[in-house]
Parts: structure tokens; sequence; C-alpha cells
């Protein structure tokens, strides 16, 4: 993983073993092609108000169109990893 400022860079393998909430509010995580914006709100998690995009489409991916593996970090519990 790599860090400058709030954003990260994390390969697949990386995602799959962290949590969303491992992350603060406005951190954005890279991955391959994909931007996760890591939003809190009004919330203890950033499951809802979390958002994605490519780097080729800056608007963001509804939620069906996440792959699975940013989707299962994005829902991710910290209590869930070992």
């Amino acid at each position: 993983m790599i860090n400058k400022d709030n954003m990260y860079i994390m390969t697949r393998e990386e995602l799959k073993n962290s949590s969303a909430e491992q992350f603060i509010d406005k951190d954005v995580v890279i991955c391959g092609k994909y931007y996760i914006h890591i939003k809190y709100g009004d919330y203890s998690s950033p499951r809802i108000l979390t958002d994605v995009n490519t780097r080729e489409d800056l608007r963001n991916l509804p939620m069906s169109k996440h792959p699975h593996y940013i989707r299962d970090f994005i829902d991710r519990r910290k209590e869930e990893l070992n």
C-alpha cells in the first residue's frame, strides 16, 4: 500500500484483506482503474455513502456495477479481519 496524503494505492489482494472502515472520511483508495471515495457523512460506517468511479469515467458507478471485491471491501467490518 502506498499513501500519498489521503490517497492510498492498493493491490486487489490488499483490498481483499482490508476494510473501508480502516480509512477516514474523504480518503481515496485506488485499486487498478477504480477510485473508491470513502465517505461516512453522519453514519458510523462508510458502507452507505462511499462512491466508486473509474479513471475513464468520473461518474459514480451504481452499487450493482461495483466489482465484487470492491463491494466486499466496502461492506466488510473491521472486526471481520484476521
